[in-house]
């Protein structure tokens, strides 16, 4: 197990002083790493304040990143929220994200990294019966009613998640950001196509991808009797029509993960930490240890005392990396921003965006 992982920071901690909700891609034929992610306004700390960002670099030199800021949103608390973030040409992302004040819906920006530029905000739409409108929470429950007979009491707009691919197509999930069902569907260029759904309910992400041995994802548990909410892994071996979970029983305290990882499923989830280690931050939910199953055992465990929160993992030639939020300053508890749970104000662990090098986990090379 690592305490304090080898990791260097990948945003502008001077200017963005909250920072989360980090997703990650790779242009292999460039060797560049992409990161999107929130970030906050300068000394506003513990949550992010809707500023979609960007840092691109050199997986083995994050130190060098270029830094450039995507998308702003309206009002001073969690304006915009990032979801999806895939390559569409060389050098070239397309971030996705969800508006949660003002306009409603789900819009896109791409940046091209060869001639520096952001596109406009276009908007993503999703494909029905009816045709092609735009992906909100009215067409997300509706497709889910008409098709499935699922209810759900959505009062915020759903996310798209995680992107993957399998034999050239891009695929993700519309979930919702309480509770709901997730939609797996392809992307074709700015319209999500849906071909099934996971009947169980969820809160926040589903992440999944399919190879020839089926469909694997991830995804939250509602909070139990107790308010603890669990990693649950599911698959499916008939494209969609049914689906077999195992819960884990040690509880998530932030968004679980999954990638195909030399043609299995390799699985994250943080769970809460052990409380004992001398000069442990009062941190939100002990969101602070990761456990990696590959094959069904826990093969990696972590640690980091200043959080690990919102992470996103990725295979490079073998090699594990992640990107993720932590407070390695504890910076919002000593300005007043903090969470505060039973009166106490704790750490959100979501004060700036790390990059981490975890290695090849299955023996000698």
């Amino acid at each position: 197990m690592y305490y304090d992982m080898d990791m260097v920071q990948i945003n502008d901690g001077l200017t963005e002083t909250a920072a989360c909700a980090s997703s990650v891609c790779y242009d292999k034929a460039n060797g560049l790493a992409f990161v999107a992610y929130l970030t906050g306004q300068a000394k506003r700390y513990g949550e992010s304040s809707g500023k979609l960002c960007l840092s691109v670099f050199s997986p083995s030199q994050p130190e060098n990143a270029r830094r450039r800021v995507v998308d702003e949103g309206v009002g001073q608390s969690r304006g915009l929220l990032p979801c999806c973030h895939y390559l569409i040409g060389d050098a070239k992302t397309r971030m996705v994200f969800t508006t949660t004040r003002g306009e409603l819906a789900t819009f896109y920006r791409d940046y091209d990294f060869l001639n520096d530029t952001i596109s406009e905000r276009k908007e993503m739409y999703f494909r029905t019966g009816e045709g092609d409108v735009r992906l909100d929470a009215a067409s997300y429950k509706a497709y889910l009613e008409k098709n499935y007979g699922l209810h759900v009491k959505a009062d915020k707009e759903p996310l798209m998640n995680k992107a993957s691919v399998y034999k050239g197509e891009i695929y993700t999930a519309v979930s919702f950001d309480h509770e709901g069902y997730p939609i797996l569907c392809k992307i074709e260029d700015n319209v999500l196509v849906p071909f099934a759904i996971c009947p169980q309910p969820q809160t926040y992400e589903f992440r999944y991808f399919i190879n020839d041995d089926g469909i694997f994802g991830m995804y939250r548990v509602p909070p139990d009797d107790h308010g603890t909410g669990h990693a649950a892994f599911t698959v499916s071996k008939d494209g969609g029509k049914t689906w077999e979970t195992k819960i884990f029983e040690d509880g998530v305290q932030s968004r679980p993960d999954i990638i195909e990882y030399f043609g299995k499923p390799l699985i994250v989830y943080n769970y809460k930490s052990d409380k004992s280690i001398e000069n442990f931050p009062r941190m939100h939910n002990n969101r602070n240890a990761i456990k990696i199953i590959y094959d069904g055992e826990v093969i990696f465990e972590f640690f980091s005392k200043y959080g690990i929160v919102e992470y996103d993992f990725i295979n490079i030639r073998g090699d594990l990396y992640m990107s993720f939020s932590n407070t390695p300053q504890a910076l919002s508890t000593e300005n007043g921003g903090a969470w505060v749970e039973n009166g106490h104000p704790i750490e959100q662990g979501k004060e700036v965006i790390q990059w981490a090098k975890i290695g090849y986990l299955l023996g000698e090379k």
